[in-house]
């Protein structure tokens, strides 16, 4: 009877056993079928968010007709896109700015009515890039255009990059060519299937997919057709994504070549004090930017913007440069530190004393409080939206109208 008992227990508990294990293998099972469905969809999504030549041109063709907010894939390369648009644009153009994604706030409207401007600014576009990009554009583009504004992105170290800058054409076969990058490797476009953003975004458009009201039809044009349909930007301007994340929010580049910031939101008052003070902290990026260094430019950019302003008036033309707004308080939190003050008061006295040399001006918007810029118009530490561009060139137009404008450092009230 014990031996029955002993018999039957063990016979329960290894049925018990199999039963987990079946549990297990079926959860491990519909979790690999789940994941495998996530990298499947991730990967078809991700070779559209590669980009090539034919959602260049067609986003660059899209707008042109509009005038309304797009851009192509990748968003972390804009120089192909921004090629085509600059060419496109260039019969109505006097003016271009040239800069990294802090320049992209600045709009046309933020120009006198005789300045035609496009702005050229690109993601991560540092000083090496932007001074040759002006050279080609002066050289090719010269007897239309009469007005280069080139952003000094100083806060994040771009002066200080060694170095000499090379060459960069800015024709469509320039454009084409950089826009058909080889395919990133399997192992990358695994993990890039994987991460966060791409998971995340895979849910997003899932969900809006449910909530189209025709689901299939929502769901295929987010993975097959080229771009999403047409649809209006709360102003109602039109807008169409050729990407796949960040979809129905208007964010890309207006007609003018700025940005919507679309996918952030401004910086409330007390965050932006707290991210002043951290951005001025040792580990900061602005601090590991500007220490290495101290500040000092690069004497081969220096000489290559000196002889590009140069050539400019030669031809009639100006070269005028800015160092970006930074939120409020940010440069003088950086000023009044141990480890970044030495070197924001070293870039600051280089570019003072080269620019008055040479004859070039630079607006410096740095302390964008001196224009009255509050912390609501930003995206970040150094990334300004319209407004508060608005309001630094506001006071350097008055300036400039007036006649007080001199070769060197500007700032509001500066004679």
């Amino acid at each position: 009877m014990h031996d029955a008992t002993t018999m039957r227990e063990v016979a329960g508990v290894t049925a018990a056993a199999a039963a987990g294990r079946r549990y297990v293998l079926v959860f491990l099972g519909a979790l690999g079928a789940a994941l495998a469905l996530v990298v499947g969809l991730n990967l078809l999504l991700g070779t559209r968010a590669e980009g090539s030549p034919g959602a260049v041109t067609s986003a660059a063709a899209w707008q042109r007709a509009t005038r309304g907010v797009t851009y192509p894939p990748p968003i972390t390369a804009n120089r192909p896109f921004k090629i085509l648009r600059l060419i496109d644009r260039l019969p109505e153009l006097n003016g271009i700015v040239f800069g990294a994604s802090s320049s992209m706030g600045m709009t046309a409207d933020a120009f006198p009515g005789e300045i035609t401007v496009y702005n050229f600014a690109q993601t991560a576009n540092p000083l090496h890039a932007t001074i040759p990009e002006a050279e080609y554009a002066l050289a090719h583009f010269g007897g239309r255009v009469k007005w280069y504004f080139i952003a000094i992105d100083w806060a994040v170290g771009m002066p200080s990059q060694p170095g000499t800058p090379g060459a960069i054409a800015l024709t469509r076969e320039a454009a084409l060519a950089a826009a058909a990058r080889p395919p990133e490797s399997l192992a990358g476009r695994l993990r890039e299937a994987l991460s966060w953003p791409r998971v995340r975004n895979l849910g997003v458009l899932a969900a809006d997919a449910l909530r189209s009201g025709d689901p299939l039809r929502a769901l295929r044009d987010a993975f097959f057709a080229e771009s999403s349909a047409d649809y209006r930007c709360p102003d109602g301007t039109p807008a169409r994504d050729y990407d796949t994340i960040n979809r129905g929010i208007c964010a890309g580049f207006r007609y003018d070549g700025s940005a919507t910031f679309a996918d952030g939101k401004p910086v409330e008052a007390a965050r932006g004090r707290e991210l002043a003070r951290a951005g001025a902290a040792l580990s900061s990026r602005y601090s590991r930017a500007l220490a290495p260094h101290g500040g000092e430019p690069n004497p081969a950019l220096l000489a290559r913007l000196a002889a590009l302003a140069n050539r400019a008036r030669a031809s009639g033309a100006r070269v005028i440069l800015f160092m970006p707004p930074l939120i409020p308080g940010l440069e003088r939190e950086l000023a009044a530190s141990a480890h970044a003050g030495p070197a924001v008061r070293r870039v600051k006295s280089a570019f003072a004393g080269w620019a008055a040399a040479a004859g070039i001006v630079v607006i410096d918007a740095g302390a964008s409080e001196r224009y009255g810029c509050a912390s609501g118009e930003f995206l970040d530490e150094h990334h300004a939206y319209p407004p508060c561009y608005r309001k630094v060139l506001e006071a350097f137009w008055r300036a400039w109208a007036a006649g007080t404008v001199r070769p060197g450092l500007w700032r509001p009230g500066d004679s």
